[in-house]
């Protein structure tokens, strides 16, 4: 018995040594993937959190220090036949990246980062991306995992390894489960029967920031002790432990044609997308969320300072709710939105469908320069292959990465504020003319919002005051700003002329005494609807001053004081205004 357990424990204790350490040896070979951004997307975050800063909004501003930490994934090194080292994860680890690395760590805290992987090629659909490390750069060990040489069966022992966040910090995990499904396929959503797939799905622990890390089964022939069956993409939603893996019979074809790429079919591949893209195009609906889905990295980056500023100055309330929407999900993701409508404000007329056609495509290699007729009008572009797939890299004069246009609303945005045409509160004074009364009055105004008063003065036997409602519409035009506007109101007019006047003529029927007495005493003071009008004019080089030409008209139609509706021949008709003031 005693020599049958030393067989038995001689046996097995290799292979229980061997497992365990090759649970550990697998932090050599998946690492910790971070992006970093487009210098311009992270340009634009800097300035909003300097304004939070300074408006004491703490918390935003350390949101936005979150947004620029760049999101992170799982990658693993695989090595091809002649010993080259690569980086496999998904695509959606690394779409918005401008750089990337990747960390190993191992179990006693010792750390290896390899900073600036050169991404090769990404596949949106499959949900695919491969890196290449950078000359000279080594990890912990001198090659990759191995691939799986047999099909998975269900019920099997299968390993996720990775980093998911605690939080938002990102902590090694290496989790044990079981294959549920071989091979499964599914809709992309419930209103999209798109199938997607095949996965295979699995009981594997897998959480946010495991993606892109590897799906592993117990193979004993290969150094890690693991082999590759699959990559980690998706958890299902109200689901217990159902997890999705991309297999390799997706995998395999994808590292193929990245690494062997066929330039003889780039054009082709290029026609291909353009098709669906003019085709999408001419769908009867807002087109900017199929834009975005087409745009570089560069052009989102060099671009979303000026689209979201235009964006939020000009487009309609669906489209600023469709980016607020996406920003809750993905800050970066959603300057893609931002750009792309900019992009269809550019090239649409008027509502309904847009008519496009591609014109006309030049160029050689990966970038080539696509002219489009839209509305039957050009529209000019430039498309690039951008990590094996086109996108575009400028469209318009809108997206062009041209730093001028952001100067220049910059500039217009300055020039607007020394303008003061936003503003609530004007004041001015001047002098007025008023028709068939007095060649010359004391005219006095001030507007708050929607509201004013104004006042003229003669002396304390004719003048005016003036409650009303205004309405103006600024047209800045360079260093100038022209303001129309209207005023409508009621007017309180105190003129001892009414009186003179019906005592001359009204005295025989009156009575000259009593004639007098109810002219001056009643009728001296009445109240008049009244209508003005003008023209504002101001200069961003004198900020807040401006002149302003006005007539304003008194309705025939009166209320005189206690009733009385006597006759006059010089009523206060109308008056012509000449006035300077400030707006505050």
């Amino acid at each position: 018995m005693r020599r049958y357990l030393t067989f038995w424990f001689i046996c097995i204790l290799p292979v229980c040594l061997y497992a365990q350490q090759g649970a550990s040896v697998l932090r050599d070979y998946v690492g910790l993937i971070n992006q970093s951004y487009h210098p311009g997307i992270v340009a634009y975050f800097e300035k909003a959190k300097k304004e939070y800063e300074k408006q004491g909004e703490k918390d935003s501003a350390k949101f936005i220090d979150l947004i620029l930490g760049g999101a992170f994934g799982s990658g693993f090194l695989y090595n091809d036949a002649k010993g080259n080292l690569y980086v496999i994860t998904n695509n959606h680890v690394i779409s918005q990246a401008h750089t990337i690395s990747i960390t190993f760590e191992r179990a006693d805290g010792t750390t290896k980062k390899i900073e600036n992987l050169k991404l090769i090629a990404t596949d949106v659909d499959a949900d695919l991306a491969i890196m290449a490390l950078p000359a000279g750069e080594k990890p912990f060990v001198t090659q990759g995992l191995s691939f799986l040489t047999r099909d998975v069966d269900e019920g099997e022992d299968a390993y996720s390894a990775g980093f998911p966040g605690l939080g938002i910090t990102p902590i090694w995990q290496f989790g044990r489960g079981m294959i549920s499904n071989a091979s499964v396929k599914f809709p992309k959503s419930i209103n999209d029967d798109t199938m997607m797939g095949p996965y295979i799905q699995h009981t594997a622990q897998v959480d946010s920031g495991n993606s892109g890390g590897p799906l592993l089964v117990a193979q004993r022939n290969v150094p890690s002790g693991y082999a590759v069956a699959g990559v980690n993409t998706l958890s299902g939603m109200r689901r217990q432990a159902a997890n999705y893996a991309i297999p390799l019979s997706t995998l395999q074809p994808f590292i193929n044609n990245s690494l062997n790429p066929k330039q003889e079919t780039f054009r082709a591949s290029l026609d291909t997308l353009l098709e669906k893209f003019v085709k999408e195009l001419g769908e009867n609906k807002v087109v900017y969320p199929h834009i975005a889905e087409y745009l570089s990295i560069a052009c989102t980056g060099e671009n979303a300072e000026y689209a979201l500023e235009d964006m939020f100055r000009r487009a309609p309330s669906s489209a600023r709710r469709a980016f607020i929407e996406k920003s809750r999900e993905d800050p970066i993701g959603a300057m893609d939105i931002a750009v792309a409508w900019t992009i269809e404000d550019s090239i649409r007329t008027g509502s309904g469908a847009l008519k496009a056609e591609v014109k006309e495509v030049t160029g050689e290699g990966e970038e080539y320069n696509v002219t489009f007729t839209i509305n039957n009008k050009d529209a000019k572009s430039v498309w690039i292959r951008e990590y094996g797939n086109w996108r575009i890299k400028s469209f318009g004069s809108v997206a062009m990465g041209d730093k001028d246009l952001l100067s220049k609303r910059q500039k217009e945005k300055e020039t607007s504020k020394k303008l003061h045409t936003s503003n609530t509160l004007y004041m001015e004074t001047g002098y007025a003319h008023l028709f068939d009364k007095a060649d010359a009055s004391f005219y006095l105004s001030l507007d708050f919002l929607f509201f004013g008063f104004n006042f003229y003065y003669v002396n304390p036997e004719l003048f005016s005051i003036s409650g009303l409602y205004s309405i103006n519409y600024p047209i800045p035009v360079g260093n100038f700003a022209f303001i129309p506007y209207g005023k409508l109101g009621m007017a309180y007019i105190r003129d001892t002329d009414y009186g003179k006047f019906i005592t001359k003529n009204e005295g025989q029927s009156l009575g000259k005494d009593n004639a007098s007495q109810i002219g001056i005493e009643f009728n001296s003071a009445i109240f008049s609807p009244i209508l003005q009008g003008g023209l504002k004019i101001t200069t961003s080089y004198l900020p807040g001053l401006y002149g302003n030409i006005g007539l304003q008209y008194n309705f025939p139609f009166r209320i005189f004081i206690f009733g009385y509706d006597g006759s006059y021949d010089k009523p206060f008709k109308s008056s012509l205004v000449l006035s300077v003031g400030y707006t505050f």
